[in-house]
């Protein structure tokens, strides 16, 4: 399955703070549109669990930072879901929907460890970082340079900011044996990243 983790992207605001809010409380789910009815959605969260997604006229449904109307949502794409979790019931309760759609998912996951990496630090050494990459759980080396730029939140930092069981997202391209980032991202919980203008990302691929 997916991992539930986000992909490389410009500089930009991501998801509403409320769904930031929700998903860094636990009350949000992420997954693949299976089907779509009258006020709810049929995703396949990256476990492989079946999930309902309850929208109404009071729902926030966003792509691109631009409201949509429930209609322009597709089976294939994936939804980020922000709201009341009733994982018993296996049902959502949304008050935000974001979506991206799945030219974009399998765009991402096609670049996934070739032009953006994302994963958790284990090890660095020098100009060397070593991550256990997401979805796939392979390791992979990123090096960095004078020309990387490194951010975390808002704010410029450095790579000593960069600590062991960090999640990192990075953009770049291969170099030899290792991924030459020439932008890095320490996240954060809660702070979904865009896939363009406030778009969240789509998930790497696992094998």
């Amino acid at each position: 399955m997916f991992s539930a983790q986000l992909c490389p992207a410009q500089e930009t605001d991501g998801p509403p703070d409320g769904m930031r809010q929700a998903f860094g409380k636990g009350n949000g789910i992420r997954g693949t549109v299976t089907a779509a009815a009258p006020n709810s959605f049929t995703i396949r969260t990256d476990e492989g669990d079946t999930y309902q997604v309850l929208y109404s006229p009071n729902t926030r449904l966003m792509k691109d930072r631009q409201p949509i109307e429930a209609t322009e949502v597709h089976v294939g794409d994936m939804l980020m879901a922000g709201g009341i979790v009733d994982a018993k019931a296996r049902t959502v309760g949304a008050v935000f929907i974001v979506d991206v759609d799945a030219k974009q998912v399998r765009d991402a996951r096609a670049a996934f460890g070739k032009t953006w990496v994302m994963g958790k630090v284990t090890a660095i050494h020098e100009l060397r970082i070593t991550i256990e990459r997401a979805g796939d759980k392979q390791a992979q080396t990123v090096t960095v340079d004078e020309n990387t730029s490194f951010r975390k939140r808002r704010e410029d930092v450095t790579l000593a900011d960069v600590k062991v069981g960090d999640t990192i997202s990075a953009q770049g391209a291969l170099q030899a044996d290792s991924f030459l980032a020439t932008n890095l991202r320490i996240m954060t919980p809660g702070s979904g990243r865009p896939n363009g203008p406030g778009t969240p990302e789509p998930p790497p691929p696992s094998h």
